[in-house]
């Protein structure tokens, strides 16, 4: 057997932090997304308590050694910057308030995907030397989109890379990490170890690096991973992959910070983690890389435009006096709408369903649609959406003011329609009268600009099948 190797004057091993919750990480990264929110700006001591506190919460934390906690807490801190620091004060970043109020996992992937680069902040200062040291200079998912896009577009065949193909062939190689071998090169290499039988080493500690942010790049919706084990390009999210390819120029770039790479020291690179942690929450523009959960609930662009045209956004928007917009919250509400007017029409009443209306954020009224039940009287129904690209358990959402005393003044007639939208499938667990709940002991209901709300489906709420 043949393996491949890469040449000696081109290897280096690149690799970063790999949290001891891969497995769980969704559901890890959008409770402690959360959680870092609720806490606020403290002293970083203060902070720090608080937050060990809220992982050994964590279920399966409650036992662990301190140590363990301590790792978790580096690894969230360093890998997805959700912490940032202010003189002594520690505060939310921008991703983590981002994610816990939109509760939109696949975006946060994307962006995630999007500021990843080698070097990066998320390193020790002395292997942040050692790379700036070889000249690395690398964003690994928009090299591999740029190579997959090429390469399908060049053969007129789909086009996908195994785990271990991006560790030898891009992951592990200055050619490509430090020089940016042009990705058609780089594609010739794969294919020619294909067509002569070349095997790689795939030991899990090789390949787990590469292995990594390919499997981020799924959960961002960007990739999908087939039965023969290669990464191919989600072609719903074309317009997020171009974003990608053809990147913004305010990349984050330590080498324009060091005047002198030749002399740099350890303590150049950690004056730099802070500029990282800010430039890995830099400010978007609303929209940027919004998720599409038509998208996400489709493996393919013609069921994701048969589903878009029986939702009918355009009239939706048209309707309701709304801005265009494909957001998570509004595509969920759409959904929503489409599920009460099925629902009614199912229920007998199809005379109702010319009644059933989006509300217009700008009324104000603290829900998003206006329903009826059988018997023609209103319900109101707020709707929370998560976005993931695997099942999570995260049974939270949050009340604004304005929402808790709608529910507050509607009493029974209030909804809360939880929709939790995954690859493939979709959960919707409805709860009436959120407040009647919460003083009857059955939610629970924390203050914070309105109410934190947290439930057990097996307590509070109907779960049902979305109509669509």
């Amino acid at each position: 057997m043949l393996l491949y190797q890469v040449p000696e004057q081109y290897y280096f091993r690149i690799h970063h932090p790999r949290p001891r919750f891969k497995n769980d990480i969704e559901n890890v990264l959008i409770y402690l997304a959360t959680e870092i929110t609720a806490i606020g700006k403290k002293i970083a001591t203060d902070f720090t308590k608080e937050l060990n506190a809220a992982i050994r919460r964590y279920p399966g934390n409650l036992t662990k050694k301190q140590k363990t906690i301590d790792n978790w807490r580096t690894e969230i801190d360093a890998l997805f910057c959700f912490i940032e620091r202010e003189d002594i004060y520690l505060k939310p970043s921008r991703r983590a308030v981002e994610l816990a109020t939109t509760q939109d996992l696949v975006k946060f992937f994307k962006l995630f995907c999007y500021h990843f680069q080698y070097p990066g902040g998320f390193l020790k200062p002395h292997m942040n030397l050692e790379y700036l040291r070889q000249g690395i200079k690398f964003r690994p998912c928009s090299y591999v989109l740029k190579m997959l896009y090429t390469a399908e577009k060049n053969s007129g065949n789909r086009a996908g890379i195994t785990k271990a193909e991006a560790t030898h062939c891009v992951f592990n190689d200055l050619r490509v990490t430090r020089d940016n071998r042009c990705v058609e090169d780089t594609w010739d290499l794969v294919m020619h170890n294909r067509r002569n039988n070349i095997e790689y080493d795939w030991t899990g500690d090789v390949i787990r690096y590469a292995g990594d942010i390919l499997d981020y790049m799924v959960q961002a919706n960007l990739l999908v991973k087939h039965a023969d084990g290669r990464y191919y390009i989600n072609h719903v999210e074309d317009i997020a992959i171009q974003r990608f390819i053809n990147p913004t120029s305010d990349l984050f770039d330590y080498y324009e910070k060091i005047k002198d790479i030749s002399n740099i020291t350890i303590d150049d690179v950690k004056d730099l983690d802070d500029e990282w942690v800010r430039y890995f929450n830099t400010e978007r523009e609303d929209g940027f890389f919004d998720t599409d959960i038509l998208a996400l609930m489709t493996d393919t662009s013609s069921k994701y435009q048969e589903l878009k045209e029986m939702l009918d956004l355009d009239k939706i928007i048209a309707e309701g006096g709304l801005s265009s917009a494909e957001s998570i919250g509004f595509v969920g509400e759409s959904l929503v709408l489409n599920h009460e007017k099925k629902r009614v029409v199912l229920e007998g009443r199809p005379d109702l369903e010319h009644l059933i209306k989006l509300i217009p954020d700008t009324y104000a009224v603290g829900y998003d649609i206006n329903s009826r039940e059988i018997d023609g009287k209103h319900r109101f129904i707020e709707v929370k959406t998560t976005a993931s690209s695997t099942p999570i358990n995260f049974m939270r959402f949050h009340l604004t003011p304005n929402e808790w005393s709608a529910a507050e003044t509607h009493g029974e007639k209030y909804f809360v329609y939880r929709l939790m939208v995954t690859k493939g499938n979709t959960r919707l667990i409805i709860i009436q009268d959120p407040v009647g709940e919460y003083k009857r002991g059955n939610l629970s209901a924390m203050p914070r600009d309105g109410m934190d709300i947290y439930f057990d489906p097996k307590k509070c709420g109907v779960e049902v099948q979305l109509l669509i």
